[in-house]
């Protein structure tokens, strides 16, 4: 039997126009980084005739522990109990499906971190635990799994499937014993299980052992394993050694370090788009000159984050002369709004919802909107601020572009752009109806896809060779459009052709950082650009938007954080895995050892961060620059998994300046009008 489970974070994935925003995670951080898949070996335990076993009865408190990420599949529960215990306090429980849920059909319940190998290199590890099952039967995973990533390949793995804990009985330790090569990355370790039944462990350690301890898993040809540059920045922000492992919780951050955030974070007042601007002068001077400015957020759905971007585009436009806003939506779409935003041709409500996303279709971004227009009123022509979108997720537009550009100058390549476009046409995911499923391209034949691939490309190709002819029959801004449209086609098709999210991710992130480097060219030189979308794609991490944006302009590009403490917001609900519809979410915890914690306890309401003053810090500011732990929740949520929604960062590798706000609320979201 086999299992593959992607654990990603802050992005999501190609689904529905409406649902495939970032963040981040394609479940919304399932995990706290972005690991690979976990694929099982060995045989499968369970047999076709054994009879459905009800759930063992448990007490416990359901949630993920602190330190670790993962899902619970379609198991009941994951959580802490402090009836059954090996040491201390409490420990871990995973109880299985109840009666009626097939476990051959049933998603493993999956807990995982992960650390980098730089301690274990050309070692033999043992990762153990104690363990003690309550009526565990049809077991096809029970217990801990342990995987070496390398570069690019899975080096070493065992998922304990030949040898799962069943039965009833007392405490006894079980392990998993591997060989870390001198090559390894990091190692991604944690618990495995579906079955009926529940399963306790306690006191999980990883520790290095002789040649005498055999292995468990036999060594094998390194399997294909996620990008390899995915993996190195994944675990560059990881940390040396795992959290929790006795699930007795962690440490907080020092006090030194909360009086060293508290004396120098700049308090700010308000959200409110309408007060005045004088709290953010200490802003203007960290962004200073630079020309690109990344305005992140912790999610896709807080009312406060749009209010405080909306804010701070204010800042840039009024007093720092940025001309050019850009988010996270396809170019065409957000082109009609942007004639809207210099014109007042159009309904600014409509045009909004013809984003497509439910993420931007909110009050909150219609006043932006709104501002924008009243401004572009007023301003002189050299000031006027443009709405666009360097996204590709939606290609339906950018190839009905392409058409009606072809069709105005070359009707002969229009009929072949047609053609040449079918191989794309089902994914296109137009209007209010969700496209077919991307799945289906991603797992076609190779050849299939390198023939569309090489089909989009001819479209694009053919639009560039005729530059001088389609010049004259149109004009230099028709030309430019029709073009990138036509390399928008080319984007989707390579972000959906990939067979993993993380592998999906890098394309999507690497395309809309090409598409910020064609909107720099066209705006010319000297012009200033705010860009928004979700901290998993503005921060500076290599294989994010904002790390592609920073190797090609340095310092010239700000990345700036928006977190939260407690409150609620709007996401797609998820649960086990299964989509449950958008609504308004709210968090109540925060993890001990995150940022999120230490700006909590300044009891400030609002702060502004420059991440950059933490090397004048010394010891007091260093367990802020991390790696440490921040709250990362796109498009999906899952309330049973709160405390799962902690990915590690690098400050100010990934974030030059952070906002803290302690508590927020949902968007308020607008119908869509098609």
């Amino acid at each position: 039997m086999q299992f593959t489970g992607l654990l990603v974070t802050s992005s999501n994935r190609p689904m529905s126009r409406l649902l495939s925003l970032s963040g981040g995670t394609s479940l919304a951080a399932l995990a706290a980084l972005a690991l690979s898949a976990v694929t099982g070996c060995g045989s499968d335990t369970r047999t076709a005739t054994e009879p459905v076993t009800p759930v063992t009865t448990f007490q416990g408190v359901p949630g993920m522990p602190e330190g670790w990420g993962g899902s619970t599949g379609s198991q009941a529960a994951v959580g802490l109990t402090s009836m059954e215990k090996h040491g201390g306090a409490s420990a871990l429980y995973i109880s299985g499906p109840p009666a009626g849920v097939s476990v051959a059909t049933a998603t493993p319940a999956v807990l995982i971190q992960g650390i980098r190998a730089d301690a274990y290199r050309g070692k033999r590890v043992r990762f153990a635990a104690w363990a003690k099952p309550l009526g565990i039967t049809q077991a096809a995973y029970a217990g801990l799994w342990f995987r070496v990533d390398g570069p690019g390949v899975q080096q070493a793995f065992d998922n304990m499937n030949s040898r799962p804990v069943t039965g009833e009985g007392g405490w006894r330790e079980i392990s998993i014993v591997v060989d870390v090569p001198q090559t390894a990355i990091g190692i991604a370790l944690g618990n495995l299980y579906s079955a009926y039944g529940t399963l306790v462990l306690d006191d999980l350690r990883i520790e290095v052992v002789d040649a005498t301890v055999p292995v468990t898993a036999p060594t094998s040809t390194p399997a294909p394993s996620a990008d390899s540059l995915v993996y190195e920045s994944t675990y560059e922000r990881a940390a040396r050694s795992p959290a929790n492992l006795d699930f007795e919780g962690v440490a907080a951050v020092p006090a030194q370090t909360v009086a060293w955030l508290s004396q120098h974070a700049v308090p700010l007042q308000t959200t409110d788009p309408s007060a005045p601007l004088d709290d953010l002068e200490p802003l203007r001077q960290m962004i200073g000159s630079a020309h690109l400015v990344g305005l992140g957020e912790g999610t896709h759905g807080t009312r406060e984050f749009f209010q405080m971007k909306h804010r701070i585009l204010e800042l840039l436009v009024t007093q720092m002369g940025f001309t050019h806003f850009a988010i996270e939506a396809t170019t065409p779409e957000a082109d009609d709004m942007n004639r809207y935003v210099l014109t007042g041709v159009g309904d600014p409500a409509k045009l909004l919802s013809r984003l497509y996303f439910w993420t931007w279709n909110t009050e909150e971004v219609l006043d932006m909107v709104r501002w924008m227009r009243q401004w572009n009123i007023t301003a002189p022509a050299g000031q006027r601020v443009q709405f666009l979108g360097f996204d590709m997720q939606s290609p339906g537009a950018s190839m009905d572009s392409v058409s009606a550009f072809l069709g105005a100058v070359d009707k002969a390549a229009q009929s072949d752009a047609t053609s040449s476009y079918a191989c794309i046409a089902p994914y296109r995911n137009r209007g209010p109806t969700p496209g077919s499923s991307t799945t289906s391209y991603a797992t076609s034949s190779a050849s299939v896809k390198s023939a569309c691939a090489a089909s989009l490309k001819a479209v694009y190709e053919n639009i560039a060779s005729r530059k001088p002819a389609y010049l004259a029959a149109s004009s230099a801004e028709r030309y430019a459009a029709a073009l990138h449209a036509a390399r928008l086609v080319q984007q989707y098709e390579t972000m959906i052709s990939a067979t993993n999210a993380a592998t999906s991710s890098r394309a999507r992130d690497a395309a809309m950082a090409e598409n910020v480097v064609w909107i720099r060219e066209q705006a010319g030189p000297g012009a200033r650009i705010a860009l928004w979308a979700h901290n998993g794609h503005v921060n500076a991490v290599s294989s994010a938007m904002g790390g592609q944006l920073r190797a090609s302009f340095g310092s010239d590009y700000v990345s700036l954080g928006l977190v939260f403490g407690r409150g609620s917001f709007s996401a797609v609900g998820q649960s086990g895995g299964t989509i449950t519809g958008l609504g308004t979410w709210t968090v109540t915890s925060i993890l001990k050892s995150s940022l999120e914690s230490a700006f909590d306890a300044t009891g400030r309401s609002r702060l502004l961060l420059d991440a950059r003053t933490l090397a004048k810090g010394g010891a007091d500011a260093a367990p802020l620059a991390g790696p440490i732990r921040m709250r990362s929740i796109g498009a999906t949520f899952d309330q049973k998994l709160e405390a799962a929604y902690f990915g590690y960062q690098l400050l100010p590798d990934d974030f030059d300046l952070l906002i803290y706000l302690s508590a927020t609320t949902a968007t308020v979201r607008l119908p869509f009008h098609y």
